[in-house]
């Protein structure tokens, strides 16, 4: 076979016999070989391919290997292909993409400030998120992935995130994928389907049927690994939060499409091999509803357990990815509710009168029942974390938006009347609040100004 190759290719072949010959030296003198091939603009197309393909994976597997010289090195010349192609390469350009992300790059700001959204856990409840997102990119005329730089979901968030990166699906196809996925894991109608369902939550403690649940992930967010979609020219950088548990501590776990730059370390442990399937499961465990998933021998649960609000996990990432920015965080819920009896359903209210309303209620002694349910909406609750960073962030980069519903849904909800009511619900919140949306594309798409260019290039941060 390879006598024939030779006949056809015969310079392509002495290139490659070549490049294999030589390559059985020391890590550093094996990546030192392939830079120097790098290098060499003499190679033909099928040879740098080939090149490129072994020098990526010389980079995920010994980065350690790699000072920081090298790393800015290497950098540089992945950077030389996409600019000196004179027709277009798919592989080449992909494998250039997953290099820099392996090595942290991270491509200079076109925008004033770092755009940073963060998505909320919430189950089903996941379409409010999709409907205001729907109304942004109506006002700013751009989709998803061109506002934002950087994004960080939990549970339903992160399910979002990955349906959207996996292939390139626009957001009335998310929703409608959404909508699917739920009917047909959350739907227990029977006596008999309740009674297995029961059954299974004693035995296994999920409520829910894991195997269709996987089945469903690996089909619709396919096993590509979550560092791979780096490849796509149209997926900015995420991370998606889920919890870890061990007989020590309880702890968050990040998984990345991206490396974070050389010296940089996170607080939050993470990983970037997971497949995305892996990763939609590992976020949305949740206790008693899909039971524990077990990752390279690690058990992960809903990472909505530590933060069903993700804002300072997306902060603290994306500030690590281009420091000495100035950020403009968007932060989505999933919905929220309050005692209609108690309040008139035609009149928007303030947080303080909502509080001043159920200020005189009379103090009852709390069931166990009520105790656990409260310590779990402590656990999981959204809006603490939301008053804090109002408190911390300049006025005018933080917009929080969490719509109140007219009825507040299971996270399982599967009633088309009931979900209709939801979106209906985000629809006239936008409508309420469409200065706030108009005030937020307004920031979005400032333009970066030339003073500010001429800072990033002298801090190096332009190639």
């Amino acid at each position: 076979m390879f006598r024939i190759f030779n006949k056809i290719f015969p310079r392509h072949f002495r290139e490659i016999s070549k490049l294999r010959k030589r390559y059985y030296y020391n890590d550093q003198d094996r990546l030192n070989y392939l830079l120097d091939n790098l290098r060499d603009k003499k190679h033909d197309l099928m040879t740098q391919q080939e090149i490129l393909g072994v020098l990526v994976k010389k980079i995920e597997n010994d980065r350690h290997v790699m000072d920081f010289i090298t790393t800015n090195e290497t950098i540089k010349l992945l950077l030389e292909p996409e600019r000196d192609l004179m027709e277009p390469c798919k592989e080449i350009e992909e494998n250039c993409r997953l290099g820099l992300a392996l090595l942290g790059y991270t491509r200079p700001l076109n925008t004033e400030y770092l755009r940073v959204l963060s998505v909320d856990g919430g189950g089903i409840r996941g379409i409010v998120v999709i409907e205001l997102i729907k109304r942004l990119e109506e006002i700013t005329n751009k989709k998803l992935f061109q506002l934002f730089d950087f994004i960080c979901g939990v549970s339903t968030g992160s399910i979002f995130i990955c349906g959207l990166v996996a292939e390139p699906r626009t957001l009335m196809e998310g929703k409608d994928l959404y909508k699917e996925v739920a009917r047909k894991v959350f739907e227990v109608s029977s006596t008999l389907n309740v009674i297995s369902s029961t059954s299974r939550l004693m035995w296994s403690h999920a409520y829910y049927d894991v195997a269709l649940w996987e089945k469903l992930l690996q089909e619709y967010m396919t096993n590509t690994r979550i560092i791979d979609t780096a490849k796509f020219d149209y997926a900015p950088k995420f991370c998606c939060v889920s919890t870890t548990v061990s007989e020590r501590a309880i702890d968050a776990h990040v998984f990345r499409n991206y490396v974070l730059p050389y010296n940089v370390e996170s607080i939050y442990p993470g990983s970037h091999n997971a497949a995305l399937w892996e990763v939609c499961r590992c976020s949305s465990a949740a206790p008693t509803f899909f039971g524990d998933f077990v990752l390279d021998n690690i058990v992960h649960q809903d990472g909505g357990i530590l933060y069903n609000n993700p804002s300072c996990v997306a902060i603290h990432e994306a500030k690590l990815l281009w420091p000495d920015q100035k950020v403009c965080l968007v932060s989505m819920g999933t919905g929220r509710s309050i005692n209609k009896k108690k309040m008139d359903s035609q009149k928007l209210y303030s947080p303080r009168q909502v509080s001043k309303l159920f200020s005189n209620e009379t103090p009852q002694t709390s069931s166990w029942k009520m105790k656990f349910s409260r310590i779990l909406d402590a656990a999981t609750d959204t809006e603490q974390t939301h008053h804090i960073l109002s408190d911390l962030m300049t006025p005018g980069t933080y917009f929080r938006f969490n719509p109140y519903l007219t009825e507040m849904i299971s996270m399982t909800e599967c009633d088309a009347a009931k979900l209709a009511q939801v979106e209906k619900d985000a629809f006239l919140y936008f409508r309420r609040n469409e200065e706030k949306f108009e005030e937020l594309a307004e920031i979005l798409l400032k333009p970066r100004k030339p003073l500010t260019l001429v800072s990033d290039m002298f801090k190096g941060r332009l190639w």
